[in-house]
């Protein structure tokens, strides 16, 4: 059982980042065309910028670790959707805001036109340029708040290593995984040294393998 204030949700940096990026959806998807299809974009994004805020709010008042964990998953999970979205704007997939003048930030208005995903990739998210169109700007916010939602959860993993509270079954997988990470790093250093990996597990030069595969008449 997890003892925390009831409203301590609202001191976390991750919720206010995510409340402050519903209101600013909210803000961008008010200005939509009035068509069907802007409409049901609008809402699918408006859901998710809810959703983001809400299971932040709803892990927290649940007793375990485990439960907070869980749902700061869902939080990503629609958070990712909305970022995913609010980038086929911002690279033009909707024709229908395509010069569609919105508002900025600053009470400033900028066009909706289309830019690269190499391009929409290359912009850092802090500090967030106030200039940028807001559809961008929607989609840094969300890289913005993923990134703090994936460190609280890695925290919370950490935590619930160090009291056990894992189910057995978890920490079995998870040690699988760090067995197959370590695997794979001791591979590659292999492989950088030069060396061929054989079927019986032995490590051999490349020259031994080459002269193996000529012995055996090209066959490896």
């Amino acid at each position: 059982m997890i003892d925390r204030k009831p409203e301590g949700y609202k001191d976390l940096l991750v919720y206010q980042k995510a409340a402050e990026l519903q209101r600013l959806t909210l803000e961008l998807t008010n200005l939509f065309p009035r068509t069907k299809n802007m409409w049901s974009l609008k809402d699918q994004m408006d859901r998710s910028a809810r959703s983001g805020t809400k299971n932040i709010i709803e892990g927290w008042q649940r007793n375990t670790t485990g439960e907070y964990f869980h749902f700061l998953g869902y939080a990503i999970g629609s958070l990712e959707e909305l970022k995913d979205d609010a980038a086929d704007i911002c690279k033009g997939l909707y024709k229908e805001l395509m010069g569609v003048e919105i508002n900025g930030s600053k009470g400033g208005k900028g066009p909706v036109a289309p830019i690269s995903p190499l391009d929409l990739e290359s912009l850092r998210f802090y500090p967030l340029d106030s200039t940028l169109p807001p559809a961008v700007q929607l989609y840094l916010r969300c890289k913005e708040v993923l990134m703090l939602l994936n460190k609280l959860q890695k925290s919370l993993d950490v935590k619930m290593d160090k009291d056990m509270t894992k189910s057995p079954a978890k920490r079995v997988r998870k040690r699988l995984q760090q067995f197959d990470d370590e695997n794979k790093k001791v591979l590659k250093m292999f492989e950088d040294a030069g060396l061929v990996r054989l079927e019986n597990g032995s490590f051999v030069t490349k020259e031994e393998w080459e002269k193996t595969k000529g012995n055996n008449g090209g066959k490896g």
